[in-house]
Parts: C-alpha cells; sequence; structure tokens
C-alpha cells in the first residue's frame, strides 16, 4: 500500500468485508485481506477470512503492506472512508487520507509508520466486540522470534536490488522516510516505500519509525515483561491473555 513516486495504485473496497490492492500500471496484487475477518472461518463454506496475502520482493518491501493489511483484519478502513455496514464501528472518515497514516497510501513521512485516531478507534471497536474471540488466547511464550531489525539484514543496495535490480540513489537520512532506487529505463531515482526498520540512514544512525536517529545497541522493545492489556468485552473487563475475567474500574 505504499505509494510509488512514478506508478499509483488503487485500494478497492466493496461492500463484503474484503479490501485489496491493485497496482495500475502492471496490474498485480500487492496486498488483500478482509476487513474485520481476524476471526472468520467458515468451515461449511470452507471459507477463511482471517488471512492477509501480500507482495513481498525479498527486499523487505512488503512490511508497511503487512501493516495495512493486518489493520484490515482487526477492522479499520482506509483514513477519510466510512464503516463497512456488516461490520460497524466508527469509521474514518474524521481522519484524512492525505494525512498518511499506515491506512492511508500517501506515506512520505514518519507518519506512515503510525495508526491514525480513526484507526485506533475502529481496533478498540472490533476488539471489544464477539467477532474477535479468537483473538484472546495466550501466546506461546516458547517460540520468541529474533529481536534483529530487517535492515541489519540488508543493506540499502541489496533492499533496492531486489525492488529494481539497482542501486540506492541516496545513503542519508532521506531513507527512512522514502527508499529511492536509481531507476534503470527512466534514468531517475524512485522511490515508492520507506527503508527497512534499522537501515543505515548515517554515520552511527539507523531508521526508525521513520526517522534517523543516534543507534543503540537495543532499540526493539521487550514486550514479554510488560503487563497484561484488557479490554472491554460484554460489560466486563477481560485481560487479553485469555485466562482472566478481572473487575477493574474503567478510567474515562
Amino acid at each position: 500500500m505504499t505509494c510509488a513516486e512514478d506508478e499509483k495504485e488503487e485500494d478497492v473496497q466493496k461492500e463484503q468485508p474484503v479490501s485489496y490492492k491493485v497496482e495500475k500500471k502492471t496490474q498485480l496484487f500487492i496486498g488483500f485481506a478482509y476487513v474485520g475477518g481476524a476471526c472468520v472461518v467458515n468451515k461449511r463454506l470452507e471459507k477463511v477470512n482471517s488471512v492477509a496475502i501480500i507482495e513481498d520482493t525479498g527486499g523487505f518491501s512488503g512490511i508497511i503492506v503487512a501493516a495495512h493489511e493486518v489493520g484490515h483484519l482487526l477492522g479499520a478502513v482506509h483514513d477519510g472512508s466510512p464503516p463497512p455496514t456488516y461490520l460497524g464501528g466508527p469509521g474514518a472518515e474524521r481522519c484524512r487520507w492525505e494525512d498518511g497514516y499506515i491506512m492511508s497510501d500517501l506515506r512520505h513521512t514518519e507518519k506512515g509508520f503510525r495508526w491514525s485516531p480513526c484507526s485506533i478507534s475502529s481496533f478498540h471497536h472490533f476488539l471489544n466486540g464477539d467477532t474477535a474471540t479468537c483473538l484472546y488466547n495466550s501466546p506461546h511464550e516458547d517460540e520468541s522470534l529474533p529481536r534483529v531489525l530487517p535492515g541489519k539484514l540488508l543493506s540499502l543496495d541489496a533492499q533496492c536490488r531486489r525492488d529494481r535490480g539497482t542501486s540506492a540513489c541516496f545513503k542519508d537520512e532521506r531513507v527512512c522516510a522514502q527508499l529511492f532506487c536509481f531507476d534503470s529505463g527512466s534514468g531517475y531515482c524512485v522511490a515508492y516505500r520507506p527503508a527497512a526498520e534499522g537501515s543505515p540512514c548515517g554515520d552511527g544512525q539507523m531508521c526508525n519509525s521513520g526517522r534517523c536517529q543516534v543507534e543503540h545497541e537495543n532499540i526493539i522493545p521487550d514486550y514479554s515483561q510488560q503487563t497484561v492489556s484488557y479490554v472491554r468485552r460484554n460489560g466486563q473487563t477481560v485481560s487479553l491473555d485469555g485466562n482472566s475475567t478481572v473487575a477493574r474500574p474503567n478510567k474515562m
């Protein structure tokens, strides 16, 4: 869902819970997800809505796309759009598409790494509904993922080679918002997504959430040590670990 400088993409949402990305020039799907479909599995119809499909060229070009599609699965529509009739909720009409948050495709600033207030409200609506019950299960604590940022695995040139078969035009703070790669066809530098998180953007600096920051040894938060989060469900406050229901006063 990132927007190319030289190629525009079209996001199509229909009345049924589906949203997908079409790149106009090549007519290739780069992302597909059902809006609010995170827990929808119909065994009788052999239909599973709880998945998203994205395209990644091998250079981490699909990371932001994946975040966008997961947002759809969790009930978020595109910024500037009304809520779907089958799901309800606050929708996103009060958030402008042009502001460039994750549920847009105009991500040229650090906002492209953040959820708009409308998306956050939609997540709350979805997670507090009955259709999100499958997400209340306990995580697999014995399957911890390596805490390595993707930009540490591929250089800027390597990311451009995977995307366009060329090299990176710039290697400074600009890459954190837009990674410009040389386009052999036009002779111009072309960008349609940011460099992967952790990519170098200067001496002793790296990209973090769309900004070029001083590199620290461990920049990835360790969420395993955080306290349990809670949501409202059927009038009760339920822990997201799925194991307990607690009486907690709700703070407005």
